[in-house]
């Protein structure tokens, strides 16, 4: 039996949510040396949309069947949230309309990437 809470508090969630906004600022600023599709203002629209998704999603599903680790150490929720922000990325970008298609879909997959890896390791 693992140690880990199959229920996280508030705190948990909001702690991972906000280390994948500044996750995701970073990645973006990375990805704005090698191209400047991406605007400096919307770095830090895109950095708070991954923290939401994920605060969203974590605090929706927080309930132990999503939250065990059938597959150690992936849990349902691990697997979908990074869904959630790639969704929430793709309605943002709908109504933003990105000049650059292929750079939009690149940095939409980076920061569903961070998504993934911030859900496991962090909470």
């Amino acid at each position: 039996m693992s140690n880990v809470p199959s229920v996280f508090s508030v705190e948990k969630i909001l702690l991972t949510a906000l280390i994948a906004s500044v996750a995701s600022t970073i990645v973006l600023l990375f990805l704005r040396r090698r191209s400047s599709a991406i605007p400096m203002s919307e770095l830090f629209i895109l950095g708070v949309m991954v923290g939401f998704s994920i605060f969203a999603w974590r605090m929706a599903g927080n309930i132990g069947q999503l939250n065990d680790d059938p597959i150690p150490p992936f849990s349902p929720n691990d697997l979908l949230c990074p869904i959630v922000t790639y969704v929430l990325l793709g309605i943002y970008a709908a109504f933003r309309r990105p000049t650059d298609l292929a750079q939009w879909e690149k940095t939409r997959a980076w920061l569903t990437a961070v998504s993934f890896v911030v859900n496991v390791l962090f909470i």
